[in-house]
């Protein structure tokens, strides 16, 4: 047969060419787009045009709405504006219904009941300070609320970039799997009619072969990602997802002025906020234990009913607590100090990590943005050139075959290079945005 690997050798004949154009074409739609305006591939089993995961937008709709942890700190915010209506409130009073007796002159027992009603009040100002903690507490469950919000978006973000590059690894290398097909269909047909070398057939369908086990292991790697975004979204982890159309477009260098990003993350970091919420009631809880020397009062009444041998009678009274328990009160006041300043202290290194995050995910946008605007711009141009260079010369046997393959899984690593770096950018960002507290 003309292009089996043992057959006759023949003069050149129009199969070759008509081989050599059809693989210049395959170079040539191959090469046209890229990782930053992907075209649709071909659908395979992992696709499913119906499901969801085609945009973030989506899929962070559908995280927000089913997440238990938000639906937690919404439980936890509900609970702490509750404790403002119990902090506020006296403490119930308590009634009590006494049988006592007093004897007569003649030394008859008589029977009298007595009932009494009696209340503890707060002075000093102590029911305003515990509401006041209790909306400090409301302040901290809602920034806690807001966190778990920005925490859960950052990692829907990488999750949705994780996918998206993962899905496109796959499709190009499935485009550079077509390619190197076309070169051994080539390879074959000029060795069939005397122009190539049975060693570059051998060299052609190796490589095809190995692009073929990258080929699985990236669909690996899209499953596995793929996994994750569903268990971000509460689904199974086979779950169908729509193939990802766009990643979300990165902000412009001016929006990452650094001083003006750790302001930002000052003011409206959640993390801070909540911390800050901390910070303000232990510090009220400590003017409530300095308060601990100071008696509260019981102020309680009586009225007496003789049962058919007196008049009634009634009975009043005032309550005071005597702070002789020093160690107790000293105690308090001790505890409520030290709480106040791990607060503090806690405030304070919430700020250094930040700043310290803050300052490694706005270098980490910025080298991996200028990585793919170089990659995008010029390298990639150059080696889609230099594939359909050598594509051709190939053809007119200007070149050898390992000069084309060479170009061919250049262009390859050079795409799958282009989409980490969109990967690290986007995660970079989903941090900055979780740092600051908002979009850039």
């Amino acid at each position: 047969m003309p292009n089996s690997i043992g057959g006759p050798r023949r003069p050149a004949a129009p199969v070759l060419r008509i081989a050599v154009a059809g693989l210049a074409l395959a170079l040539i739609s191959a090469t046209v787009g890229g990782p930053a305006h992907a075209r649709p591939a071909a659908q395979s089993s992992f696709e499913t045009p119906s499901a969801v995961g085609a945009t973030l937008e989506s899929v962070l709709a559908i995280a927000r709405k089913l997440s238990p942890e938000l639906m937690a700190r919404a439980l936890d915010n509900e609970a702490a504006q509750a404790k403002v209506m119990i902090a506020g409130s006296l403490p119930d009073p308590q009634f009590q219904a006494m049988s006592d007796e007093n004897r007569s002159d003649t030394g008859a027992r008589q029977n009298m009941m007595i009932y009494s009603f009696e209340q503890d009040i707060p002075l000093w100002g102590r029911r305003g300070l515990k509401r006041d903690i209790a909306r400090a507490e409301v302040g901290q469950t809602q920034a806690l609320a807001r966190n778990a919000d920005a925490e859960l978006t950052e990692r829907v973000r990488v999750a949705f970039a994780r996918y998206y590059a993962a899905y496109q690894s796959v499709h190009r290398t499935q485009d550079l799997h077509g390619a190197m097909s076309g070169i051994a269909a080539v390879a074959r047909a000029r060795y069939g009619q005397g122009r190539g070398e049975q060693a570059e057939v051998f060299r052609a369908e190796v490589d095809t072969t190995r692009v073929a086990t990258d080929v699985v292991r990236l669909e690996t790697n899209l499953n596995a990602a793929k996994g994750r975004l569903n268990a971000l979204l509460l689904r199974p982890a086979e779950a169908p997802l729509a193939s990802p159309a766009r990643l979300p477009p990165l902000p412009d260098g001016a929006s990452l002025n650094g001083s003006q990003l750790l302001l930002r993350a000052r003011q409206a970091n959640p993390a801070i906020a909540a911390d800050s919420a901390a910070l303000h009631g232990a510090e009220l809880n400590r003017k409530l234990a300095d308060k601990t020397w100071y008696p509260d009062v019981t102020v309680g009444a009586a009225a007496i009913q003789r049962q058919g041998w007196g008049p009634p009678g009634y009975r009043a009274w005032v309550g005071v607590k005597i702070p002789l328990q020093w160690g107790l009160h000293e105690g308090e006041i001790r505890q409520a100090a030290a709480q106040a300043q791990a607060a503090q202290a806690r405030l304070d290194v919430r700020e250094q990590q930040i700043e310290s995050d803050l300052s490694d995910a706005v270098a980490s946008f910025q080298g991996s943005r200028r990585t793919a605007d170089l990659i995008r711009r010029q390298l990639l141009p150059q080696a889609e050139a230099a594939v359909r260079s050598g594509a051709a010369a190939y053809g007119v046997d200007r070149t050898d075959l390992a000069s084309v393959l060479r170009s061919e899984h250049d262009l390859s690593d050079i795409r799958l290079q282009l989409l980490a770096a969109e990967f690290d950018s986007q995660r970079a960002l989903a941090a900055i945005e979780r740092l600051i507290g908002g979009d850039l």
